[in-house]
């Protein structure tokens, strides 16, 4: 038997990771796999006292983890989406426990909190605990369902063996309701979606300093702290929603804190994970324009999606000199690459993969 766990929801009706891992049920549910539920328990606490003391939950949701697993039989395959959305303190050794026992353990990875925290941010303690639990984790597991050839090989330096490495090179974005059919051109605005806060996306104050173009912006966490003629807020939709209101020719892929580079913390991110925010734009037929050091970046060029950059200040000539019908090949190729996305086939090729 195949199944996957669901140990709650991400909270958030806006938050993309939260129709990431819905659709990742989805799609295992489609594909032969059955919920398998493990009620572990919340424990992060804002009140310092209370913070000491969420130790004790996580110690509760290892016996939880060991109580549940110990249903499955030899053979069964058990799939989590890691990291996991309740902490647990001590899981691999229980992974490591039932997989001696004959059951494969499979993480699909979302985030590694070692690749994304900075200790000038996050701090030393916590940046000191995610290494530890991306390693000792996922070394636990019979499989692990990457991003793309860039983490794998930081998976392989975290002493990952090759082999039980997957690459799942996009993330699927799935679509019930129909899509609009939105005529674009080349001219039209850049698509800015996703966290616009300025923790995330302070590069944001730097768009009026690109000439000649035009940018539109969608999701939570946008300040006006002046008007600038060339951005456009357009405001946060759900996941659902958003595909029928993406008004423009491409979706910018950037993070960080500059426009000439995608540098801090978010920035750095890009060289390793797959932003669902590319799924997003590709789902809704939209070419992509990203930064020429993201992990994605090939992907992109070697399939005809999009652009790849070193700086924002390109966007203008990138505008000026591309044509219509170069145009209009990326947005056929964006078009087709979409019925993939929406229907779960990454997810589906990367888990056919578990039986080999």
């Amino acid at each position: 038997m195949k199944y996957y766990v669901c140990e709650g929801k991400a909270m958030g009706d806006y938050n993309a990771s939260t129709k990431a891992r819905k659709d990742v049920e989805e799609i295992l549910n489609k594909n032969g796999f059955e919920q398998f539920f493990i009620p572990s328990s919340f424990g992060v606490q804002k009140n310092k006292i209370l913070k000491v003391l969420q130790i004790f939950s996580y110690l509760k949701n290892k016996n939880i983890w060991d109580n549940s697993i110990k249903r499955l039989k030899k053979g069964d395959v058990l799939l989590f989406q890691y990291p996991l959305l309740n902490s647990c303190l001590g899981l691999e050794k229980v992974l490591e426990k039932y997989k001696k026992n004959g059951i494969k353990i499979v993480a699909l990875v979302h985030d590694l909190d070692s690749l994304r925290y900075k200790p000038d941010v996050q701090g030393k303690m916590l940046c000191r605990r995610v290494q530890v639990e991306d390693k000792k984790i996922l070394n636990a597991c019979s499989y692990i369902i990457a991003h793309n050839n860039r983490m794998k090989e930081y998976l392989k330096s975290l002493n990952n063996d090759e082999s039980k490495i997957i690459v799942l090179q996009l993330f699927d974005y799935l679509v019930d309701i129909t899509l609009k059919n939105i005529d674009r051109v080349k001219n039209d605005p850049i698509i800015i979606a996703g966290n616009l806060s300025k923790d995330k996306a302070s590069y944001l104050s730097f768009l009026s300093e690109i000439p000649n173009v035009q940018f539109n912006l969608y999701g939570k966490g946008y300040t006006e702290d002046k008007a600038e003629d060339n951005v456009n807020y357009k405001g946060a939709f759900l996941p659902e929603e958003l595909l029928n209101n993406l008004e423009g020719s491409f979706g910018l892929v950037w993070d960080g804190i500059s426009k000439d580079t995608c540098k801090g913390g978010f920035g750095e991110y890009l060289k390793y994970n797959n932003p669902h925010k590319v799924s997003m734009y590709l789902a809704a037929g939209i070419p992509v324009i990203i930064w020429k050091e993201a992990a994605l970046a090939d992907f992109i060029e070697k399939n005809n999606l999009g652009y790849t950059i070193d700086s924002l200040s390109e966007l203008n000539d990138i505008k000026s000199k591309m044509t219509d019908e170069e145009y209009n090949q990326k947005l056929k190729n964006a078009k087709n690459i979409s019925d993939k996305i929406k229907n779960g086939n990454f997810l589906k090729n990367a888990i056919s993969n578990l039986n080999k």
